[in-house]
């Protein structure tokens, strides 16, 4: 209904009998924009008893009036009560009956709270009227949430008393969830159950907002202005604590829904200082439906079968809030004003549903002490059977004290150490070191143990009861009690290891033809050597010794006899050394002395002797007599050496010098050996190969290898390099290779042979679908360079090569000198799928101690072993061993040198899996590939 005109105001009756109107259905509105004043609404036409919900725009604001006529007899005071605390800008004017302004009220929560006419929760108009006095009132309000709330117009006595009412409601829901947050809280801090700290955190936010709600948290901090957001705040940190008791609660919630639950907290939080009152109404209402679906279907879905009582409970608790908490948002959109009595119903309703949520708290608990009971029953019932283990294992087996008390022992443990039962060992052993070989290891293994908290493999050796020793494995464990440190440990004898293990060390130190010291463990020594003549300032001198006849030997009379030939000249040379210097194997017919100290004085007397010595010796093979000679390089330490292949260059360029002065003499190393021909030549072939590498001057072979113990299931060969001269002569890489490792080239040429090797296959796609497998050889200089790793997958990504077709062949001496660098390159490429094979495995006999350490899938043996293992039975049987080896680590086996069918049949027997050589396949160019023919 549309007034008349401007003086036709809605008229209020009040007289000495009225406590309280309510206004809203007395009162005519109106929306203008947000700069017209009063003067101008007092002539509006447009005024009308509806009042809509739609929130108002930023230039927009809601006028509102209405007349009281005071029909008492005494004069009174009475108070205008708008029932919205967080309303933005509110402008009261009191007028008189002819539109005169009488008093005017600027309040709002974005207002100075020194502006209200009294400190209250809501805002409060005072009123004076007098016996037949008519006032009329404008309301002007200017807010960005929904038009929704309540003008009541009360007489101050009445008026004091319902608020005393309203302070005793805010009071009693304050003092329970004050309640539950305190009693959840001390509870957690005693009970250490996350589950009671989110929800006294949920009772803590429900107290905040109830207060923010109800206009006492404004009124206290003076924050108003931002009542929407710190409500969206509250009710974001309500949702994450509910999820996080949700989460406690139930079992197994995929990360996916707990996340969900994050998110919509994190949603709410993103959205306070960005919308306005009334989207923040609104999308607070959408979140907080969504998370309460959100944690109902949890609740039933992920629901304890065995103990679900707290589901049900939690499921109904959450029911509750929920119900009645959209009821009263309903109620406040529609601009309902709900009463006193209503609200202290929805908030005992509410009340019950927390309490119902504790309730399910305490039940959950109660069903997980009560597993956790049963667990505990389960480990009591389990002791027995832990105890027979532990006296019937066949591991020594026991517990002692930081000063070696024995505390307990089993029968295996007693039986170990000569006692005849655990009884006399208890009585017997007063300290644990007596159980040591040597009592200062045990002080060693404490230390290790207090370290990392145990120490585990450890090879000591033991003291039995009657005085034998003997070696044992010892693991041990630290565990801190109250009272003092536990060790408890575990032993069993590996006597019979230990001593393979020293003879593997000794064959992983020593040249397994000749006896005398191989190349790795030599130039381990030389290292020693130089660091102690550095500490010392002593003399050393370096005998680098190459034989003159040998190839000659090795032709005319085969492998055997050279390796014959080599073990006699071996001795000659050691007898001459022994007790004055250290021999050692350098490579097939190259040996190298190391004389320290007083010893390097005779140096040059000790190599004409050995010089003479060789001269005099005959090897006489099958009526076929050799006079042999041999070049020594000698090489004297100075301060500008300082590692052991500069030492072994210079002795190895002297020997070379030697030969070239016409063999069978003694040559000194000075500076002007780099004038030597030896480093001319060198020189030569690193320009060569610089110049092959710029124009592409190298080509490709191949070489079969084939399948033993299966029908060949694709191609499997070994890419093998060759270098073009400059009359397109082929050269072997046994020509330039060591030239290219002494000078850093090998990097480079194993770049040119992945990058062609990988292009010609990317070309022939049709063989590249045959294929099974492809081996590389990589040089160990080349395991260390960062770009080859770099460049070898640019050639993967290039030519598009499936990675489990190509197999990397590493030498297996060059493997365990560079282990780290090997390790780390291996491991690169195995993530992608690549295979590596060990070469020449078994050269050097370190390889049973390296190769647990090497992840590789083929091992390659050595073609010394090949060669006549039908006529050496110790060939056979390291050929045997290696296969054994490599298949315990389900490593594929391939022989090389295999060169006749005898041979290959034989290593068929034996369960090597591939054979490669002459008797298989001659080395072809790859251009020119054809399969491998089947071997009958």
């Amino acid at each position: 209904m549309n007034a008349q005109n401007s003086g036709d105001l809605q008229t209020v009756l009040v007289d000495d009998s009225t406590e309280q109107v309510a206004l809203l259905n007395h009162m005519e509105f109106v929306r203008t924009p947000q700069r017209m004043q009063l003067s101008q609404i007092q002539h509006a036409t447009n005024w009308t008893i509806e009042r809509k919900n739609v929130p108002l725009t930023k230039k927009q604001a809601l006028w509102s009036r209405f007349s009281v006529d005071y029909l008492g007899n005494q004069p009174a005071t009475f108070a205008v009560v708008i029932n919205n605390p967080s309303i933005d800008y509110l402008d009261a004017y009191v007028l008189d009956d002819k539109g005169r302004i009488l008093g005017s009220f600027l309040v709002g929560s974005k207002r100075d709270t020194v502006l209200q006419s009294n400190l209250h929760r809501n805002f409060v108009l005072p009123i004076e009227l007098l016996p037949g006095q008519k006032k009329q009132i404008y309301m002007r309000i200017r807010d960005d949430g929904p038009a929704a709330y309540s003008v009541e117009l009360w007489r101050d006595s009445a008026r004091v008393i319902q608020e005393q009412y309203h302070s005793m409601f805010i009071s009693l829901v304050s003092g329970a969830l004050v309640m539950l947050f305190c009693y959840f809280l001390l509870t957690y801090m005693m009970l250490r159950s996350p589950i009671r700290f989110w929800f006294a955190i949920a009772n803590f936010g429900l107290l905040l907002l109830f207060l923010a709600i109800q206009g006492t948290l404004s009124q206290v901090t003076g924050l108003g202005a931002y009542s929407s957001s710190v409500i969206s705040v509250l009710i974001a940190i309500i949702i994450l604590a509910a999820a996080k008791v949700c989460h406690a609660m139930l079992a197994n919630v995929p990360m996916l829904w707990r996340f969900m639950s994050y998110l919509l907290a994190i949603g709410l939080l993103a959205i306070a200082p960005i919308l306005d009152s009334y989207w923040q109404i609104v999308i607070s209402s959408v979140l907080t439906t969504i998370a309460v679906l959100l944690h109902l279907s949890l609740a039933v879905i992920y629901q304890n079968r065995q103990h679900n009582t707290p589901n049900r409970l939690y499921a109904l608790g959450w029911l509750v809030i929920s119900a009645t908490a959209m009821l009263n948002v309903s109620l406040y959109l529609s601009g309902t004003h709900s009463s006193l009595e209503m609200d202290v119903t929805i908030s005992g309703i509410m009340m019950l549903g927390l309490l119902l949520i504790a309730a399910a708290i305490a039940s959950h608990e109660k069903s997980v002490a009560f597993v956790q009971q049963v667990h505990q029953q389960n480990l009591i019932d389990n002791l027995h059977h832990f105890y027979d283990l532990f006296r019937n294992s066949a591991e020594g087996l026991y517990t002692s004290t930081k000063q070696g008390k024995l505390v307990t022992t089993n029968p295996a443990m007693a039986s170990l150490f000569g006692y005849q039962d655990e009884t006399q060992m208890l009585e017997e052993v007063q300290d644990t070191s007596q159980l040591y070989a040597n009592p200062s290891e045990r002080e060693l293994l404490l230390k290790e143990i207090y370290q990392n908290g145990k120490a585990l493999g450890k090879e000591i050796k033991g003291l039995r009861r009657d005085g034998s020793e003997f070696w044992f494995c010892i693991s041990v464990q630290l565990t801190r009690d109250t009272q003092e440190d536990l060790f408890f440990g575990s032993i069993f004898d590996i006597t019979e290891k230990k001593q393979s293990n020293i003879s593997l060390e000794y064959l992983a130190t020593h040249d397994s033809l000749t006896g005398v010291y191989n190349r790795r463990e030599f130039e381990q020594k030389l290292r020693d050597a130089i660091r102690h003549s550095k500490q010392l300032k002593q003399e050393l001198i370096l005998l680098y010794m190459d034989l003159d006849q040998f190839k000659l030997v090795n032709d005319t009379c085969g492998h055997k006899a050279g390796d014959a030939l080599i073990k006699q000249l071996s001795q000659l040379l050691n007898d001459e050394v022994m007790g004055k210097g250290l021999l050692a194997r350098l490579g097939g017919d190259e040996f190298g002395v190391i004389l320290e100290g007083d010893n390097a004085d005779f140096a040059m007397e000790i190599a004409y002797r050995m010089l003479k010595v060789i001269e005099q010796y005959r090897f006489n093979w099958e009526n076929h007599i050799f006079a042999m000679g041999i070049s020594i390089g000698v090489a004297q330490w100075n301060d500008q050496v300082d590692t052991p292949e500069q030492l072994l260059s210079m002795a190895d360029a002297a020997c070379y010098a030697a030969k070239e002065q016409g063999r069978n003499q003694v040559h000194q190393y000075s500076n002007e050996d780099h004038k030597t021909k030896r480093y001319e030549n060198e020189l030569e072939w690193v320009s060569q190969l610089t110049n092959a590498l710029e124009q592409d001057r190298f080509c490709l072979y191949y070489q079969h290898y084939y399948p033993l113990s299966k029908v060949a299931d694709g191609h499997h060969y070994e890419i093998l390099l060759r270098m073009l001269d400059e009359q397109d002569n082929i050269i072997p890489p046994s020509v330039f290779l060591s030239a290219a490792e002494r000078y850093g080239l090998t990097a480079q040429i194993d770049k040119w042979v992945i990058k062609h090797t990988f292009k010609w296959l990317a070309a022939n796609p049709q063989h590249l679908q045959q294929l099974n497998t492809c081996n590389i050889n990589l040089s160990g200089h080349s395991l260390a360079d960062n770009d080859l790793k770099r460049e070898v997958v640019q050639c993967f990504d290039e030519y598009r090569i499936p990675h489990d077709k190509i197999c990397f062949e590493i030498t297996e001496s060059m493997a365990i000198v560079k282990l780290d660098e090997t390790l780390r390159f291996i491991n690169t490429f195995t993530k992608l799928g690549c295979t590596f094979a060990l070469d020449d495995f078994g050269s050097g006999f370190s390889s049973y101690s390296y190769l647990k350490h090497l992840p590789v899938d083929c091992v390659k043996i050595d073609g010394s072993f090949i060669k006549d293992m039908l006529l050496d039975p110790v060939d056979m049987a390291m050929v045997c061993s290696i296969k054994d080896v490599a298949k315990a680590m389900s490593m594929r086996t391939v022989a090389e040198f295999v060169e006749s069918k005898d041979i290959m049949i034989e290593l068929g027997k034996i369960g090597v899996d591939f054979a490669q050589g002459f008797g298989i396949a001659k080395p072809a160019p790859l251009t020119d590939f054809k399969p491998c023919k089947t071997i009958d």
